[in-house]
């Protein structure tokens, strides 16, 4: 049996040891490639019983091709670059490792709202450029976290790891979800609004939802007229959750006075003339939230495990269509 590393080329920094060492003894023979396409993927993986992916996009065209592929597994918690349809109408089996990261990403987010409600980057480059105290210090507005409310657009795992800690530093939170019981704000302390009254309220907004045809900019440009002036804002979901050229104008208006993003809406974001580069209260970090010595080697399991129990004929509990393939 073989599983092809599909985009190995975009996990430069790992050696796949960790995978190699649970799939082979297994009689799984793990293999890299370098592809960008499904074309790629169809012309190098021809003879795949299992791929896993970081970014590619793995569709119906690759499905009807791949006559041996049983299982397609996602180096992450999102899965927005796969159609999981199309794998569903396939019998193919989709999973993601949907609980490695939620301490760094909370953890990540967390630091994200301290670093912009605290200035951290002005100042910092303001000493580097050896000016101790400059005339824009005075412009800089800074607020206690418990005169602050903090709305989160989503409370799934993560959504509620980064209320935890906001609520030990001192913040009140609200969050948004229309898919939890009533139960799973009250216990943590979490007031329940609706979406409206979070955009009127929250002086610092941050996403926590999946990528979907229901998230797709839902922070797009009339979500950001509704929110309160001088608003922070922070994602470290998905890139395509927030509409980037209607934060851009809503930093640029001053209606969001700053905005934090580990993730972009196209990724790699390479171009140096992407207009939110220019922008100064704007902290950028290029899709790490995840990342930790102990998150990167739960992947690793993870990702591996997921492979070799399906192509050993079981069903392991993170494949995400179980139930339209009616396991």
């Amino acid at each position: 049996m073989k599983a092809y590393m599909v985009d190995a080329h975009m996990m430069k920094s790992y050696d796949f040891s960790v995978e190699k060492g649970i799939m082979e003894p297994a009689g799984v023979e793990y293999l890299m490639s370098d592809c960008q396409s499904e074309d790629d993927i169809i012309a190098k993986c021809a003879d795949a019983d299992a791929l896993t992916v970081v970014y590619c996009h793995v569709g119906e065209k690759t499905m009807k091709a791949l006559k041996n592929l049983k299982v397609i597994v996602r180096y992450g918690i999102g899965y927005d670059n796969f159609d999981v349809d199309a794998a569903t109408a396939a019998g193919v089996k989709v999973c993601n490792i949907p609980h490695y990261s939620v301490p760094e990403v909370a953890t990540h987010t967390t630091a994200m709202i301290l670093a912009s409600t605290r200035h951290l980057p002005f100042y910092d480059r303001s000493v580097h450029a050896a000016q101790w105290r400059s005339d824009k210090f005075a412009q800089l507005e800074t607020r206690r976290p418990d005169s602050q409310w903090v709305g989160l657009v989503g409370f799934g795992e993560i959504g509620r790891a980064v209320a935890g800690q906001l609520l030990a530093i001192g913040y009140h939170v609200m969050a948004y979800d229309p898919y939890l019981e009533d139960a799973a704000f009250e216990k943590r302390g979490v007031k329940r609004v609706q979406l409206d009254e979070l955009l009127a309220k929250s002086d610092i907004i941050s996403a926590h939802t999946p990528l979907n045809a229901e998230t797709r900019h839902l922070l797009n440009a009339a979500a950001f007229a509704a929110m309160k002036d001088g608003v922070v804002v922070v994602n470290t979901a998905r890139g395509g959750v927030v509409e980037e050229p209607a934060l851009v104008a809503a930093v640029k208006s001053g209606k969001v006075a700053a905005a934090a993003l580990d993730v972009m809406e196209n990724e790699p974001m390479t171009n140096p003339d992407n207009p939110i580069l220019a922008l100064e209260n704007v902290i950028l970090t290029p899709h790490v939230a995840y990342r930790s010595r102990e998150s990167t080697h739960a992947l690793q399991l993870g990702v591996a495990e997921a492979v070799v129990q399906v192509l050993g004929g079981k069903v392991p509990g993170n494949v995400v269509n179980k139930a339209a393939l009616g396991l």
